[in-house]
């Protein structure tokens, strides 16, 4: 059949492609050929609308097309058929074909054409297939997707598949392991089995001895293992202790053990074949369903295939049967609404008079509750308007987003993760202005006619454009000079040049002269909005009463106009005469126009008297009328065309500034605030509620919203005259209010008109001195530099793409010609055919064995010569890329950008010189002599040599040569072409200077200092100098005016010369900017060309080593298969550059084991980790002190921070931050007294200097009380982390907690440090072992508190007393010193006041508590300076409560941290 279809579309079609059988799916999947096959039926009249691309727009449009032709035919085509056939699926496209012959062998035979068959098909198939049409067109637009979701898909299954690949990277390793533990447990089990086995049949051979009375028992060998010994030493320890089994017993067993296995093998045979039974009833249901399936689908297709006649009378008789159901039903309908009037008359009649009595009392609230609905109805409209606004809004912005994320995917992949900086500001600002960053249309050529897309592009060039000229011009971004990113300043401003056309657009635009004011003085004007029934005019008409305000009301003035116009009959007033065009307007049933309300007010307020004020009831409704009013109240208006000539100039610092702009028509704006619900409240209460303004207040409403806030921006935030009062208030306190801001507002004008008349200006008019021409000119010349600068900028741009995309194809292009196939798969399957057919006999045979390796060593080589002719031909592909010339060709064309942008600066310069020339010569009176030299023109590369031989004599620039003489391509282009391009120019600009600073020192020969001066220049620049004329004999000048006109000339002459130096400076300035520039973008193109190029050679080198590698692979696995003599039952595939077995098992070599995680500190009950410590640590140490810090920690930041029982601590128990965290820190070893000590000595042994203080490496030397580092035990488990150690992190956390944070480095004062584990849970205590560390020796003081009673952990305390007291009763008896007091105190600190906050009930100072001591060293007997025993001293009251009191070294600490400190005291040892 397939063969018969294709004789029929090649031979008597004769298709525009010859169709195989088997690339059927390939050609038909995008539905031309399809399209062509029924054009030649002429059956496809649109089948120019057609496309031969296979991409999913252009298979939309041709399966669309070709759809309702095929239903015309009858083919049953569906969306799954054309889904089948776009996909290639394996017989779809052959089946429709086979079809499409049938039916078109038909039709050729009855002779119809299309129009003859779609007259002949029936009304009710036509709809049908129309409406199936519609539906079949909308559910291919979902199931074929568009280009874009096609990129996006392929985008983001390329990231998606670089997921898996890295994520299957970080699952091999362990899946590797478990792989091979499973594989060791294997061998070991099979292991076991063997020996298993061995001693099975050992034994068996012991019981063949028995039985043959042998009673030697042979040893086991000495190969047996340490396992199996230790089998047999248990076997015989165990047939000690058992009975001795006899022949009989042992056979029977043997017996019954062989009885279970052929169970268990019984068993599992009736398993699997109830297994397979099972799997058959599958398949025969699901083939039954399947049948099933297809009889309903061949019923339903003959169901449809009745007759025209068969239709019409089932339609007849279901319209039969539906009359038949409406008439019954129409029947008991009536007889229902009989019985309902029948009720509902005699309900009425009962009802009526309570109904109408109700219905006056109801009616106002209904209307009231209707308005409210209306007005909840309207604002959720208007909400929902702002909604969608919003909605489009941000839905537009999120778009622009994802572009930007795509473009910015794309390009990563063009340019390899090196997105150009240029680029992304580019792409920002467009997304920054609005517009996609996607080509809409071409508009390349620029379109006279152009469409809205190429408006968006045209647009968006104008953008690009702008910021490049605008980076140049200004010398930022990739435009600055200097490489390096030194600061640079602005670019050099030609003042005399800036002040030289200001001048000259003064001399042409003369300011005029001042008009008098058409409108009189006026006290005020104003005007006031608000919403209807706010209260205007009733406010309105008591302000006109009590300050004589003239009200003017647009109702009131047209109905002015209007009955003036009826009164006058002739001679009519300009009020008239816009009454008669309202009556016009209103006639028509049309609005009184806007501009016509505004004249009528206009006319209103020039009939108002002078020193009288004006407000305007309710008008301007609109931002139209306002600016018509605006218009017509200030008549001065800048002009349009002074504006833009001063736009187009240069701008000089000295200049005045533009003057501000006009005061505003109007001195105030008030608006009358009332919410929506009172308006509709006064509306309610009126009492003609059925006018026609009650009807319409919902619409008013309305429209103040949608114009209010326009209006609200345009006296607010533009003109600032807005004010705004409440409404909501009764009219005596509302007419106050307004009647205070109106007071205000005339005095305000009072003021600044008297201002005002204090200031006079004068206008100095002078005659213009040269032509006009000057200035139309200079902005020729700038609309000329500025066209040219953003045409060089645009073509530089498309370069750049060209770059970018050539780089990436040819990197692309260069890859999949390393990806294409070669021979080597056939060769290594012909090898494996003739390697499995060898004979199993032979192939133990040593010569076999070396047959089989010498054809292996042939099938290497030939592999390897493959091998290096792919690599040889790679090479040559590599190097045709690179002498293709192209990128030669185009860094000439950026040569060329370049040099035309020198071109344009060194025009622009010559035309600024001429510009400077002829204004200084006019201002000396002077006429300058023409220039003979021409434009100088900087020379071009010369791309195509050939054609510029025959146009030698036409060419306008000079041009060189990009290629060699040898006609060999130049790789690398000179740079320096480019260097002699820029000394052209400066070349042309300093012979340009010379000239013209001759010529004028010819003109002005009397100053003959300059002239040397202008000389000495010409010569450093390389000009000829100028013949040098004798001097003249010194004359006496005795007349002033001739001495005042060379003064001057001399001063023009020195701006002229400044000007020119300035402009040389500029325009040398950016001609080493362009050069720079230049050098910068061909150096990078070069550095990026040389990049792919040794891209190209390592992802040839590494193809080939892949390749060798695999090829060795394959050597080792076949060689391992001969030494075995076995057949090589795999199938052997190279894969590219991979070994494979199987076709999709590849090759590989074991990967390294993974190193150790490490383990975070887990989180215990209330225990804070180490971390959770640093976190608020540094947190409290900024936000100190602890009391409102740990209240917003509990407050705000939720009951994560800290554990449970912290949450409850009250500001009395807080201290010190540093000693609440040592208590949060908990559990951790307490120290004893003699530690503390021995810790002491261990800190001064470190600091040899003395100072107290340790750096962080000292600290980490000292041992603590605690050992900080232990010998944990490690996991043999590779993957499972080392076990973590919290005691050596806590002392890193100690050292941060304490050290202090103003030095650098770190310092720790280890001795504040000590003081603060002195800490103890009974003060008294604490304050006993910080005095101790502080003198040097232990201390005991006996005391009874409430805590000792209650808590049974102070057991271990008096345990340390009793080892303190046993060491010597001469420790209690050390002396102890006023200072030694006071420094416990002050926590080693001089101040102590440093650490006392309110809650500490000691708050005196050092001074005081000085005072204090020294009172209790006297009344002991003592001086101040003399130490007293401590067991002396403690006995004081004095000392007893400030002892028992203190609590600095109270450590404050929850109930679930008691037991964890009673232990400490006995296994401190232990940690």
């Amino acid at each position: 059949m397939s063969d018969i279809i294709c004789q029929w579309l090649n031979s008597e079609l004769q298709l525009s492609k010859v169709v195989e059988p088997y690339s059927f799916a390939r050609d038909f999947a995008n539905g031309y050929l399809i399209g062509e096959i029924l054009n030649r039926y002429e059956l496809q009249e649109d089948f120019h609308l057609f496309t031969k691309q296979s991409t999913a727009n252009a298979k939309l449009n041709n399966f669309t097309r070709i759809e309702p032709t095929l239903q015309l035919l009858g083919v049953p085509f569906d969306l799954g058929s054309a889904k089948a056939v776009m996909q290639g699926r394996q017989g779809a496209a052959t089946h429709l074909l086979y079809q499409l012959y049938i039916l078109l062998q038909k039709k050729k035979k009855s002779g119809l054409t299309a129009t003859a068959m779609e007259v002949m098909q029936p009304a009710a198939t036509a709809r049908l297939h129309r409406i199936e049409n519609s539906i079949y067109t909308e559910r291919l637009k979902t199931v074929v997707k568009r280009e874009a979701d096609l990129k996006m898909q392929k985008i983001a299954n390329r990231f998606h598949k670089r997921g898996q690949d890295m994520y299957k990277r970080s699952v091999m390793t362990e899946l590797l392991k478990e792989e091979d533990r499973l594989k060791r447990q294997e061998e070991r089990r099979l292991k076991d089995i063997e020996k298993l086995r061995q001693a099975r049949r050992k034994q068996n051979e012991i019981l063949i001895q028995i039985q043959s009375a042998v009673v030697q028992i042979p040893k086991p060998p000495h190969t047996r293992t340490s396992r199996a010994s230790e089998k047999h030493h248990q076997f015989r320890k165990n047939s000690r202790v058992t009975q001795p089994m006899s022949t009989g017993d042992k056979e029977q067993w043997n017996k019954e053990y062989i009885e279970n296995i052929r169970q268990h093998l019984e068993e599992d045979s009736a398993a699997r074949e109830q297994r397979e039974m099972r799997r058959r009833r599958a398949l025969m249901e699901q083939f039954q369903v399947h049948e099933e399936a297809l009889r309903e689908e061949q019923m339903v297709s003959r169901l449809m295939r009745q007759t025209q006649q068969e239709k019409r009378i089932a339609v007849q008789l279901m319209q039969i049967k539906q009359q038949k159901e409406v008439l019954r039903q129409n029947r008991i309908f009536q007889e229902r609404q009989y019985q309902e009037r029948r009720l509902r008359d005699f309900q009425e009649a009962l009802d009526r008079e309570a109904v109408l009595a109700q219905q006056e009392r109801l009616e106002r609230s209904d209307q009231i509750r209707i308005e409210h609905e209306l007005h909840k109805q309207l604002l959720a409209e208007r909400v929902q308007a702002r909604y969608r606004k919003h909605f489009d809004f941000c839905r537009g912005i999120l778009g622009q987003i994802v572009d930007l994320a795509t473009k910015a995917g794309e390009y990563r992949l063009l340019t390899s993760n090196l997105i150009p900086v240029k680029l992304m500001q580019e792409w920002m600002e467009l997304f920054f202005s609005g517009k996609p960053l996607y080509e809409v249309a071409s508009v390349q050529p620029t379109p006279t006619d152009p469409t809205p897309e190429q408006i968006i592009e045209l647009e968006k060039l104008h953008i690009l454009n702008n910021q490049d000229y605008n980076e140049y011009v200004a010398m930022m971004g990739e435009w600055v000079l200097h490489e390096e990113g030194e600061s640079q300043a602005s670019p050099v401003n030609n003042d005399i040049l800036d002040h030289v056309l200001s001048r000259l657009q003064s001399m042409i635009v003369r300011p005029s002269a001042s008009t008098p004011p058409l409108f009189p003085h006026f006290t005020i004007r104003a005007c006031m909005l608000g919403k209807t029934h706010s209260g205007k005019t009733s406010c309105l008409t008591r302000i006109s009463n009590v300050l004589g305000i003239h009200v003017l009301s647009a109702n009131t003035l047209i109905q002015d106009a209007l009955s003036d116009y009826q009164k006058e009959k002739q001679a009519w007033s300009l009020r008239a005469q816009c009454g008669a065009v309202v009556e016009e307007a209103l006639r028509t049933g049309k609005a009184v126009p806007d501009q016509l309300l505004v004249d009528i007010i206009v006319d209103a307020i020039r009939n108002i008297p002078a020193d009288s004020g004006w407000i305007l009831d309710g008008f301007p409704v609109d931002i139209s009328q306002a600016h018509m009013l605006e218009k017509a109240l200030n008549v001065t208006e800048p002009d349009e065309t002074e504006t833009k000539t001063q736009s187009s100039l240069s701008t000089d610092k000295n200049t005045p500034k533009d003057p501000s702009p006009p005061s505003p028509a109007l001195d105030v704006v008030v608006l009358l605030d009332v919410s929506d619900e009172q308006v509709l409240e006064r509306a309610a209460h009126q009492d003609d509620d059925k006018s026609l303004e009650t009807k319409q207040i919902q619409h008013r409403i309305s429209g103040f919203h949608d114009t209010w806030p326009k209006l609200e921006k345009w006296f607010g935030d533009r003109q600032n005259i807005l004010v705004k009062i409440t409404a909501d208030v009764d009219e005596e306190t509302l007419f106050k209010n307004v009647e205070m801001v109106l007071m205000d507002t005339m005095d305000s004008v009072e003021k600044a008109l008297g201002h005002s008349r204090k200031m006079s200006s004068s206008l100095e008019h002078s005659r213009p001195e040269i032509p006009k021409y000057l200035v139309p000119y200079w902005e020729t010349v700038c609309n000329s530099y500025v066209t040219n600068v953003k045409t060089v900028m645009q073509n530089l741009r498309g370069e750049r793409e060209l770059i970018i995309h050539h780089l990436y194809n040819i990197r692309e292009n260069f890859r999949q010609y390393l990806q294409k196939p070669d021979l080597k798969q056939e060769f290594v399957s012909a090898w494996q055919r003739d390697y499995n057919s060898v004979s199993d006999n032979i192939r133990e045979d040593e010569e076999t064995k070396g047959e089989l390796h010498q054809r292996l060593d042939d099938l290497r080589e030939r592999l390897w010569d493959i091998c290096d002719k792919r690599k040889e031909e790679a090479e040559q592909e590599r190097a045709g890329v690179i002498d293709g010339g192209w990128l030669d060709d185009h860094t000439a064309v950026l040569i060329n950008h370049y040099s035309a942008l020198m071109q344009i600066e060194v025009g622009r310069f010559q035309d600024s010189l001429c510009l400077l020339r002829d204004y200084y010569s006019a201002m000396c009176k002077t006429a300058f002599p023409e220039s003979t030299r021409g434009f100088t023109r900087v020379p071009l590369l010369d791309i195509t040599a050939e054609e510029h031989v025959e146009q030698e004599g036409s060419k306008m620039f000079p041009l060189v040569s990009c290629r060699s003489p040898t006609s060999e391509v130049l790789h690398h282009p000179d740079e320096n072409l480019l260097q002699e391009f820029f000394q052209t120019a400066l070349t042309a600009v300093r012979t340009m200077v010379c000239w013209v600073l001759e010529i004028y020192n010819h003109l002005f020969a009397g100053v003959s200092a300059l002239v040397c001066v202008d000389m000495r220049v010409c010569v450093v620049l390389g000009a000829p100098t100028p013949p040098q004329e004798p001097s003249p004999q010194p004359t006496v000048v005795k007349n002033p005016e001739e001495i005042k006109r060379k003064a001057e000339r001399t001063r023009i002459k020195l701006e002229f010369t400044a000007a020119l130096k300035r402009e040389e400076h500029a325009v040398k300035l950016r001609l080493d900017l362009v050069k720079a520039h230049a050098l910068r973008n061909m150096s990078s193109l070069q550095q990026r060309a040389e990049q792919i190029y040794r891209n190209m050679e390592e992802w040839l080198r590494a193809r080939f080593l892949s390749e060798m590698n695999s090829i060795d692979q394959l050597t080792e696995f076949v060689r391992k298969h001969i030494e075995n003599a076995v057949q090589i039952h795999h199938e052997l595939v190279l894969q590219s550059a991979d070994f494979c077995v199987d076709g999709d098992t590849r090759v590989v070599a074991s990967p390294a084991s993974a190193p150790r995680r490490s383990l975070l500190e887990q989180p215990k009950n209330s225990t804070l980790t180490v971390q959770q410590l640093h976190v608020l640590c540094a947190q409290l140490s900024k936000t100190a002190p602890l009391t409102e810090v740990l209240h917003e920690l509990t407050s705000h930041m939720g009951s994560d921070v800290l554990p449970e029982p912290w949450m409850h601590i009250t500001p009395s128990q807080i201290l010190d931050w540093r000693q609440f965290l040592l208590s949060a820190a908990l559990p951790w070893p307490f120290p004893s007294q003699i530690e503390l000590l021995k810790t002491l000595q261990r800190f001064r042994a470190v600091d040899t200097a003395g100072t107290g203080l340790i750096t962080q490496e000292q600290y980490t030397q000292v041992e603590l009380w605690f050992p900080s580092e232990r010998n944990l035990p490690v996991p043999n488990d590779p993957t499972e982390p080392l076990p973590y150690d919290r005691l050596a992190n806590l002392k890193k956390f100690f050292f941060s907690l304490f050290a202090s944070s103003h030095s650098s480095p770190l310092m720790l004062d280890y001795l504040s440090l000590l003081l603060y584990f002195c800490c103890h849970p009974e003060p008294a205590q604490g304050f006993t072992r910080a005095l101790g560390l502080v003198i040097g020796h232990t201390l005991h003081y006996k005391h009874t508190g409430p805590l000792t009673q209650s808590v049974p952990y102070i057991e271990g305390a008096g345990v340390e007393a009793d080892e303190e007291e046993e060491r010597g009763e001469e420790l209690d008896e050390v002396g102890v010193s006023v200072d030694d007091v006071l420094r416990v105190l002050s926590r080693g600190d001089d101040h102590v006041s440093s650490h006392l906050n309110r809650f500490q009930p000691n708050r005196r100072s050092r001074d005081e508590f000085r005072e204090e001591l020294l009172k209790v060293f006297k009344e002991l007997g003592f001086k101040g300076e003399e130490k007293v025993d401590f067991s002396t001293l403690s006995q004081h009251p004095f000392l007893q409560d400030l002892i028992e009191g203190s609590s600095q070294y109270l450590l404050p600490v929850s109930i679930t941290h008691k037991h964890v400190i009673s232990h400490t005291y006995y296994n401190t040892a232990q940690w």
